[in-house]
């Protein structure tokens, strides 16, 4: 039985080797690119984590990054609204919605953009990868980073370069470390033109300080790099340190995507945009890849389109959710690295988004007692024997013995009962938002997290009983 921890590669048929297939015209044989394809692991957890809960187990689930609140009533009312809207929009997006996300993108990034820059599709990841195929070069990737961008480089053809960065200075991404990677690529005989960040970051809830961002974008203009960062994130910084693009340094190199998923807890709705550079080659670019959005998804659903436009447009009260719902990620998040660290565990303090990324490397030997020698193995350590959903450092490009976790918190906060009370409760957090501490989670008022108390009481045992850990 394979499970998402594994992360098994999809294979040909078991019992007829690739070659002979070829020769005797078996159906359905694989494209070669798919045949190591995995599920995304962050999918994969996700089911089945619900398919263990249906057989009555309680897991602690900080597997999946999914943000949790429940849906604005401006925008179910928008969607209501726009039901019977069930003509082809453009496929570049519905002109009111690309002007408001221009307009919200100089609001809030302070970037010069216009609606003929912006392409709106069915969530940020296609574009991402629609990006990686209309693109030339070989991608220039840190590590750790999200699941699913080198599968989407290579499913594209393109080399991952990765860039290797520092567990003791928080992963910092730096033009020291771009410099080395880039160097050894063209040694390689590899093409480095573009570089993928993310920030705030998944899977360690950091952020670029803003000396970092204008460093990297400086880096990637001397060498002709194009930059996609993915903001995705962008509004869920945690208030101690501000979000900053590299298009604001380099407007004429830099991709900026994001969409509804993170802010707004949209993430069924699948609407992501992505800004492009104001130039020639950005018009080609935006060229490339209507034309092959046109062959794969033809548009964004049109309704969704439609109630999107108020989500990006000035509005009091959703930018009031938006700014509690940051909050209430923050506390959360804030809480449980505050737990992990007076354990003794090794981790970054997060800027942003819902995400931790412990390391349980002191503890290599006792781990190794128990046959745990990979991040793998301690996810299926955790999962098996503590009902802790966590993701291993592999399935975020890290090697396998590295003993770092994917810790997400966003379904810390999501209540028991039924579905209406649960609404109710969460809609109770979201007002108490404004009065939680920014800084010092001792102070102020504790709100009551019975999942993230179960979170607690699991890791306290679990590294109560791996003993004393190594210096």
């Amino acid at each position: 039985m394979t499970t998402p921890l594994s992360h098994p590669a999809i294979a040909s048929h078991p019992d007829v080797p690739a070659s002979h297939a070829s020769q005797t015209g078996m159906p359905l044989q694989l494209a070669s690119v798919t045949r190591s394809l995995a599920p995304s692991a962050t999918l994969a957890i996700n089911e089945a984590i619900a398919a263990r809960r249906a057989a009555g187990r309680e897991v602690v689930h900080l597997g999946f990054g999914e943000a949790s609140f429940p849906l604005h009533p401006l925008l179910r009312a928008a969607l209501a609204g726009h039901a019977t809207r069930t003509s082809y929009a453009p496929v570049l997006g519905i002109p009111a919605l690309r002007q408001a996300i221009a307009g919200y993108l100089t609001r809030a990034r302070g970037l010069t953009v216009s609606a003929e820059q912006i392409a709106v599709g069915p969530g940020s990841k296609p574009l991402i990868y629609a990006l990686l195929q209309v693109l030339g070069g070989d991608l220039l990737l840190p590590v750790p980073s999200w699941v699913s961008y080198a599968p989407q480089a290579r499913l594209a053809g393109r080399q991952v370069i990765a860039i290797e960065t520092e567990p003791d200075d928080h992963h910092r991404l730096t033009p020291q470390a771009l410099a080395s990677a880039y160097t050894r690529a063209r040694q390689e005989g590899a093409d480095p033109r573009l570089l993928l960040v993310n920030s705030p970051n998944n899977p360690t809830g950091g952020m670029f300080a803003p000396e970092d961002v204008e460093a990297i974008a400086l880096w990637a203009r001397e060498q002709g790099i194009t930059i996609i960062s993915d903001e995705i994130y962008a509004e869920l910084a945690h208030g101690w340190r501000a979000h900053v693009s590299p298009a604001r340094f380099y407007p004429e190199g830099t991709i900026v995507t994001g969409g509804l998923s993170k802010a707004f807890s949209a993430g069924g709705w699948r609407l992501g945009y992505v800004a492009l550079p104001a130039t020639e080659a950005g018009a080609q670019v935006m060229a490339a890849l209507r034309a092959l959005a046109s062959e794969i998804w033809s548009c964004t659903a049109t309704p969704i389109q439609e109630a999107a436009v108020l989500a990006f447009s000035p509005n009091a009260e959703l930018e009031t959710y938006v700014r509690r719902s940051a909050r209430l990620h923050g506390y959360i998040t804030g809480r449980l690295h505050s737990i992990l660290t007076s354990l003794g565990v090794s981790c970054a303090r997060p800027a942003g988004a819902f995400y931790l990324y412990p390391d349980f490397a002191p503890w290599r030997e006792a781990l190794a007692e128990r046959g745990v020698t990979t991040s793998e193995g301690l996810a299926r350590l955790l999962l098996e024997e503590w009902d802790i959903a966590a993701l291993p450092g592999t399935a975020f490009s890290e090697q396998p013995e590295a003993l770092r976790l994917r810790m997400a918190t966003s379904l810390l906060c999501v209540p028991g009962g039924a579905p209406e009370i649960r609404e109710a409760l969460l809609w109770h957090l979201l007002a108490r938002a404004d009065d939680l501490p920014a800084d010092d989670l001792a102070s102020g008022e504790t709100l009551p997290l019975p999942a993230l108390e179960r979170a607690q009481e699991r890791l306290s045992a679990f590294i109560g009983s791996l003993g004393t850990p190594l210096k």
